[in-house]
């Protein structure tokens, strides 16, 4: 069934009153995946409205399509995690039957314009010394951090983690190696998109361990990663309303949860409902009215401890050639240009369709300091850090495009603050109203697959308040995603990149 996605104030959005109605304020990943649930869990038993405040769905998952030349690129969120021990995600695409293509790359890295392929050039860079003070950071970071653990970040055992307090920057500096320091934070800065005194050791560790075999793998969808995004909404019957933020969620004894929102027409318009599952970022809450004061209270006190924005800024180049290949033939690079920036090849083939495609993921200072510049002044600053080694011309480039994910549409640089809350309190700032959710990935790890699991944790929440007056459910988010057992290693890397260093 196509879903409904209507203007708000249109005649007739929701003509029936069940049992339960449940309100979703925002149809991103988290909004449209939270209907989705709720609905195969209680069928016609449950009444959804999902508002969105944009023209779009999807939030920060977004592809986009060159006219000229047909070709998709990401304009957001650049891949999705294979987390071993961390099924979810990957059985929520099979589960809606999407095809995946894998995001391969040994680590290569441009510093100074000079190429590091391997772990010769790697010893070559910063001595013998520095790889094994590498080495010796790598294996107590992973030896404090195994994969079963680093399945289950942002869980409240992480509390009793040694490297959650410090900062990033005081764990680096126990490299004991100016050098080698500068150089882990430039290897993850795109992942992480903050700088490392702006952020906990420990999660500038998860973010370091994307680059390791042994806890994550990467993809893409084939046909472009907002998929996942048509995928759901899709499948979603209840309404959808675009164009309508909210401006007020009320709590009272007697009336219980009251969404009050803005049309598509500028209109005033309010639903009242028995559950609110609210997917906004920090500085998004912001923008709400929320009623009684005790409400008001708990979701600024809520704000403060989770706001840590930070910024990503996306420059796609379509270029004649792909004149790139020979230099780097794999699926993405590294550069130590704007602190760091990971260099993505989207180009449809080998080149030979005469139209390569590069994205550039600027992240945090550097973003923010290129999103208040012209596109045009964006780009120039791109083409003059392109490495030296690419034989790039000017005329080479078609266009280009700036996409920016600042603001409300960036990222957690710390998510779930510091100490982690207990997820019951963190996804209900307000113990007396355990109906109104909070859900997105600032909770637990800034990616789809944290998304999933405080998506997972809310609608079962809510799911059994909705069960003790609409009866059982259905069926379980579990149901919905059990797979056949996968063995994820076999698409994994064979070594590490530090892995032949020992022998140097």
């Amino acid at each position: 069934m196509s879903p409904k996605v209507v203007a708000a104030g249109s005649p007739n959005t929701r003509v029936r009153r069940v049992a339960e109605r449940i309100g979703i304020i925002g149809g991103g990943f988290s909004g449209l995946l939270s209907a989705y649930f709720l609905e195969r869990m209680f069928e016609d038993r449950i009444d959804i409205v999902v508002l969105e405040a944009s023209d779009r769905l999807g939030g920060r998952v977004k592809s986009a399509t060159d006219c000229d030349t047909g070709v998709t690129y990401e304009a957001g969120a650049a891949e999705f995690y294979d987390i071993q021990f961390n099924p979810q995600l990957r059985a929520l695409i099979d589960h809606l039957g999407l095809q995946t293509r894998p995001l391969l790359a040994t680590p290569h890295f441009v510093v100074s314009d000079r190429v590091v392929r391997d772990d010769g050039g790697l010893a070559d860079l910063v001595g013998l010394r520095g790889i094994d003070k590498l080495r010796r950071f790598w294996e107590r970071g992973t030896a404090l951090r195994p994969p079963e653990e680093y399945a289950l970040a942002g869980q409240e055992t992480d509390n009793g983690h040694p490297w959650l307090r410090p900062t990033f920057a005081e764990v680096l500096s126990g490299i004991d190696d100016t050098y080698c320091e500068w150089f882990t934070a430039m290897q993850c800065h795109s992942d992480l998109a903050t700088e490392p005194a702006l952020t906990s050791g420990l999660f500038g560790m998860d973010n370091l361990l994307i680059d390791h075999p042994g806890y994550c793998s990467m993809y893409t969808l084939t046909a472009g990663n907002e998929g996942l995004i048509r995928a759901l909404s899709e499948r979603v019957r209840s309404p959808i309303l675009l164009h309508t933020p909210v401006r007020q969620v009320e709590a009272t004894e007697n009336a219980g949860l009251r969404i009050r929102f803005q049309s598509s027409v500028g209109e005033s318009n309010e639903v009242e409902v028995d559950g609110v599952i609210v997917t906004l970022p920090p500085r998004g809450l912001r923008m709400i009215r929320w009623l009684d004061n005790q409400l008001r209270t708990a979701v600024s006190d809520h704000v403060r401890h989770h706001d840590y924005s930070t910024d990503y800024l996306r420059v796609t180049l379509f270029c004649r050639q792909k004149v790139w290949r020979h230099q780097f033939p794999e699926d993405y690079f590294v550069s130590d240009a704007f602190g760091g920036v990971t260099i993505y090849d989207q180009s449809p083939d080998d080149g030979t369709s005469g139209v390569g495609v590069q994205s550039w993921l600027l992240a945090g200072a550097s973003a923010r300091e290129q999103a208040g510049r012209a596109d045009a002044d964006v780009v120039k600053s791109v083409l003059a850090a392109m490495p030296a080694s690419i034989p790039f011309t000017e005329d080479l480039l078609i266009r280009s495009f700036v996409d920016r994910w600042t603001g409300m549409a960036g990222v957690s640089a710390k998510p779930g603050g510091v100490p982690l809350r207990p997820l019951t309190q963190r996804h209900s700032p307000d113990a007396r109203w355990p109906q109104l959710q909070f859900v997105g990935d600032y909770l637990y790890d800034s990616t789809l697959c944290g998304a999933l699991d405080a998506v997972a944790f809310a609608v079962n929440r809510l799911g059994n308040d909705v069960a003790r007056r609409a009866g059982p459910a259905l069926t379980t988010i579990g149901d919905l995603l059990a797979a056949p057992s996968r063995d994820t290693s076999s698409s994994l890397s064979a070594s590490f990149f530090l892995d032949a260093a020992r022998s140097l």
